[in-house]
């Protein structure tokens, strides 16, 4: 199987992704697994040290932190010439070193984001202590917790393990039998979000939890929310550095353009499958292997919402399957574009109504929508609107991310209708292609003035590795800015069918544009 890198190895437009950690000179953690993990994702690593280390595979014989100065001069040295896209934080030697690497990004990193007009995320791993399990600072180099929390403020994600959990909780909370509120707690007090990584406890499973706060580009219904990312616990003696590997691995992903909660998947993933691959090279624990851009969802994690329970219970429903190819899917709010749509050939059509006139007009125009698909023997998908959609016995509902949350999902299945479903990336792909859809609708691909949008364009390379991903699982569908200038580019992603609303609802002659679309789409290989 070839790797799939973030971009090609000569790719100029590589993103500088900064490791701000300390040597590992047994090559397994620390920048030297920031550096292979940031290049094997496909970004560009630039190394701030913070200390050097003399260590091999089963024990830290000492750490020396640079001085305050040298670790000014790398920040300011980078920043004039290679800013990051990303930056990723590990161990930090002593307090002098966090309270300095506090300030400068409070004022100096804060100072060029507003210059610049850019978002720079900080992915922080709180290191405390060696794979190995070596206190790595000595006692009279211990960082007080209020220190480590001021300095937690200033970043966008926090990585701890339990351990290093109850350490910035001064271990006063207890973090176990399923109680969350330390965790929770702590992402308001600071105000950030925070992942407690479980990959150590003794338990076939490990689930990671994540308190989430204010994450860009993100849909508002996944904010201020418990998530749990559950996979199998990987049974290998090779571990060292997965801290590491999963901090940079998310600060990577987030400086290719992903989402936070896109790029904690994708980073699980890289993990987890580094760890199946990971290999000894002394007498101690080895290290994970990288093998590219994850696209197998076996290593994929599964994702628990607590809030919503009926998530999970609703994961054991059956929804009717598409009974033929969406193929160019349209979709309108017009009952008059439906009909010359349908009237052309079209297999599949959407009624989205946003801002019906009344309740009483609404209802008419669904149950004409189903008359037109019943004459047509077409799949008529009602948006939103699911007691209408099961009243009049339409083909399908489609959902999107806000309304799984609120529909009655056992109704749906019961009434024998299909259920289509959005996504905006890999962690809204994950979360609702665990119910099963009968297809899933990835979008926007393209910037589009159809809706206003919390999430960004996902454009062709974003889309081709999704459709690798969930391919054979399930019709996938892509929606936003499509049109007859880009179907080509569309169609070399290997996704199944595409969702078009304005090229065929605004077209003077929507049945006319519907078919042409649909030509160049099944003449294109």
């Amino acid at each position: 199987m070839s790797n799939d890198k973030g971009s090609v190895n000569s790719d100029p437009n590589r993103p500088v992704v900064w490791s701000i950690a300390a040597s590992d000179s047994g090559g397994g953690a620390g920048i030297q697994a920031d550096s292979l993990t940031i290049q094997d994702l496909g970004g560009h690593a630039c190394n701030i040290v913070t200390a050097i280390t003399a260590q091999n595979s089963q024990r830290v014989v000492e750490l020396e932190a640079v001085s305050t100065s040298m670790l000014t001069q790398q920040l300011n040295c980078l920043l004039e010439d290679m800013p990051p896209k990303a930056i990723k934080i590990g161990v930090l030697a002593n307090a002098e070193q966090v309270k300095l690497v506090r300030d400068w990004l409070a004022k100096t990193l804060a100072s060029y984001k507003k210059k610049h007009g850019v978002e720079i995320p900080i992915i922080w791993d709180p290191v405390m202590v060696a794979s190995s399990g070596q206190e790595l600072l000595s006692e009279n180099q211990i960082i007080p917790a209020d220190l480590y929390l001021s300095l937690a403020k200033q970043v966008t994600l926090l990585t701890p393990n339990l351990q290093e959990l109850q350490t910035l909780t001064s271990g006063n909370h207890n973090q176990g039998n399923g109680d969350h509120g330390t965790l929770v707690n702590l992402s308001q007090l600071i105000n950030t979000n925070i992942l407690q990584t479980g990959g150590d406890n003794q338990s076939s499973l490990s689930v990671d939890w994540l308190a989430a706060h204010n994450i860009a580009h993100t849909s508002l219904y996944h904010q201020e929310q418990l998530f749990g990312f559950k996979a199998s616990s990987v049974d290998t003696f090779h571990n060292h550095g997965t801290g590491c590997t999963l901090s940079s691995a998310i600060a990577t992903a987030m400086a290719l353009g992903h989402p936070l909660l896109d790029a904690i998947v994708i980073a699980k993933a890289y993990v987890h499958r580094g760890l199946e691959c990971s290999f000894g090279l002394g007498k101690g624990p080895g290290v994970l292997a990288r093998n590219g851009w994850p696209n197998d969802m076996r290593y994929f994690p599964e994702i628990i919402m607590p809030e919503y329970p009926k998530l999970a219970v609703n994961s054991q429903l059956v929804f009717a399957k598409v009974s033929q190819p969406l193929q160019v899917y349209t979709v309108t709010q017009s009952l008059d574009v439906l009909e010359q749509v349908l009237i052309a050939g079209a297999h599949t059509v959407q009624l989205r109504i946003k801002k019906p006139k009344n309740v009483e007009q609404l209802e008419q125009d669904i149950q004409r929508a189903v008359v037109l698909g019943e004459k047509y023997q077409a799949q008529v998908f009602i948006n939103d609107h699911w007691q209408l959609a099961i009243k009049h016995c339409a083909f399908g509902v489609h959902l999107g991310q806000e309304d799984i949350l609120q529909a009655d999902l056992t109704q749906i299945a019961a009434a024998g209708l299909a259920l289509g479903l959005s996504s905006h990336g890999y962690f809204e792909m994950l979360l609702v292609q665990q119910l099963s859809p009968s297809y899933l609708a990835i979008g926007h691909i393209f910037a589009t003035p159809t809706k206003a949008m919390p999430s960004q364009p996902q454009g062709l390379v974003k889309l081709a590795r999704y459709c690798r991903l969930l391919k054979g699982r399930l019709p996938l569908v892509a929606i936003g800015g499509i049109n007859q200038d880009n179907l080509a580019q569309v169609k070399e992603t290997q996704v199944d069918d595409i969702a078009v609303v304005r090229g065929i609802e605004l077209a003077a002659e929507p049945g006319r544009s519907w078919q042409a679309l649909q030509q160049t789409w099944q003449a294109l290989i």
